[in-house]
């Protein structure tokens, strides 16, 4: 059985308060004031890079939300 491994697009929230945005490629995140501003900017990464999963943390790392962005065109 073969595992595939897909890249993840990560939304914590960091001890300043902020919202930040950890993208496989990139080597520094993204911060934004709000959930739906990082989340926003998450959905952007994780649809270029498809197959992508997802995944919104809060400051503990409990998994907020996971959403599985496939490669298909909707």
């Amino acid at each position: 059985m073969r595992t595939i491994t897909v890249p993840m697009v990560h939304v914590d929230l960091n001890s300043r308060g902020q919202w930040e945005v950890a993208v496989p490629e990139a080597s520094e995140r993204i911060s934004c004031e709000t959930l739906e501003a990082a989340t926003s900017v998450a959905y952007l990464c994780a649809e270029r890079s498809r197959p992508c999963e997802l995944v919104v943390r809060d400051a503990y790392h409990r998994v907020l939300q996971r959403e599985l962005i496939d490669d298909q065109v909707d």
